[in-house]
């Protein structure tokens, strides 16, 4: 009864072509626009039929990326519940529309979703018309933070393995407090996001999110730019985006002494912000080691978020991996939508020193060199194929004999022969692969002794 009660309102719905709906298909992606979505929106349906519909949104999206983002499903959806959420879609003149979504999967026989209506019930009292400069900037700030909130939203971290779901549990329940904590792990392993996740999430989420990196700066250039955040939070004129809400102490294992002894003596002024340090080792290992005062240390206690290293994350690579695919192919416009069981087979093999930062940036090479639907091991950037020939490569004795220069001698020759083998000796495509002109190589080889004929 209830099935027939639904295919009954998919069928009014689909046969008033005034109606505000469209349709994804099970990849998210935009099938139908009728009418009454492009009177929403102002875009046609040709322009937006067969955009993806995914929740992350590139570095300096468009209107048309922000609205696509909007109507992504969630993963609740995705699962075949019906769903509907209060929203803000995007027009293509640059002005909001406050809305209700519903989101209607539709399945099949296996359960299985094959399809996704969502119908927009626009608020007429929240449209956002053209009228003033004021109103246009008011529409441009709710973007920016809608976008904000959406890129680093729950479902914005991926991963499945069993320390990225405790850290995840434990990124929930900070989402609640305002205790300054601590995200312990390699550089490139989404400490950051992480942070502004757990921001977005919280109860500061109207005020910003200040990232100091305390390796890079020096102690009188993070000095000064604390002193200017405490003048700006002391400003109660300023509207609550102008003041930091979570501050964010980047490599906080190397924060100068000076720097730590004004965080503290200034910490009853500075209540209001939230601190969170990043450290690639425990702070109790570096306060042992005296970087770290204890009582600074202690600001960051109250609870330790740990993110391992992404060889150690098992299938999350391949989740990572896949992501990544699709988001090329919407920003990219990129021709690849999945990758070969090689490649994946390679990815898991790899030991990722990069993390999740290197495996972006294979991926986005490997679909920029793609032109076919599925990625192989002839996409796969050769900076990423040396990669994992130098982990096959075994290992030098702990004592050796070698002075420096013929150990690198050894490596350069090792990598020169490895790829004439590959380029069946092809000292162009070779140079080519190296990052080398022709004539340095043919000195490189000339010095090493190398044969090309034999």
């Amino acid at each position: 009864m209830a099935a027939r009660r639904k295919r009954n309102l998919l069928d009014f719905i689909l046969s008033d072509s005034t109606s505000a709906i469209c349709v994804l298909d099970a990849d998210r992606r935009l099938r139908f626009f009728s009418q009454g979505m492009e009177a929403q929106t102002g875009w046609s349906a040709d322009e937006v039929e067969g955009l993806m519909c995914d929740p992350s949104v590139r570095d300096l999206p468009t209107p048309i990326d922000l609205l696509t983002s909007t109507l992504a499903p969630t993963l609740t959806v995705l699962a075949g519940q019906l769903q509907s959420v209060q929203a803000v879609l995007p027009t293509s003149k640059s002005g909001l529309r406050h809305t209700r979504l519903t989101f209607i999967p539709v399945l099949d026989a296996d359960k299985a979703v094959t399809r996704i209506l969502i119908v927009s019930t626009e608020e007429k009292r929240a449209t956002f018309p053209q009228a003033s400069l004021s109103q246009k900037l008011h529409a441009e700030i709710t973007s920016l933070r809608l976008e904000f909130r959406r890129r680093f939203s729950g479902e914005s971290y991926i991963g499945n393995s069993t320390a990225i779901r405790k850290a995840l549990d434990q990124a929930q329940l900070l989402q609640d407090s305002k205790l300054g904590y601590c995200i312990v792990g390699p550089s490139g392993t989404g400490r950051r996001h992480l942070a502004k996740l757990i921001h977005v999430g919280g109860r500061l989420h109207e005020s910003s999110v200040v990232a100091l990196d305390c390796r890079l700066l020096a102690a009188d250039q993070l000095l000064t730019t604390l002193g200017q955040l405490h003048q700006l939070g002391r400003d109660q004129s300023l509207p609550s985006h102008q003041h930091a809400g979570t501050l964010v102490l980047v490599d906080v294992d190397r924060c100068p002494g000076e720097v730590q002894q004004w965080v503290l003596e200034s910490r009853d002024e500075f209540s209001k912000v939230r601190l969170v340090g990043i450290s690639e080792q425990p702070l109790q290992d570096v306060q042992t080691a005296g970087w770290l005062t204890p009582a600074f240390a202690d600001l960051f206690s109250a609870l330790q978020l740990v993110l391992p290293p992404l060889h150690e994350r098992g299938d999350d690579v391949n989740l990572l991996a896949q992501h990544f695919v699709g988001h090329c192919r919407r920003t990219l416009e990129t021709s690849a939508e999945a990758l070969s069981a090689e490649v994946l087979a390679e990815l898991q093999f790899y030991r990722w020193p990069g993390n999740i930062r290197e495996l972006r940036q294979v991926i986005v090479d490997a679909c920029q060199n793609s032109f076919n639907a599925e990625l192989t091991i002839d996409d796969l950037p050769f900076s990423f194929r040396a990669g994992v020939d130098a982990q096959q490569l075994p290992s030098l004795p702990a004592e050796t004999e070698l002075s420096l220069d013929q150990i690198l001698q050894k490596f350069e020759t090792d990598v020169l022969l490895k790829t004439l083998a590959a380029c069946r000796g092809n000292k162009a495509d070779v140079a080519r692969r190296l990052g080398m002109t022709r004539p340095k190589l043919y000195r490189r080889l000339k010095t090493l002794g190398i044969d090309t004929e034999e």
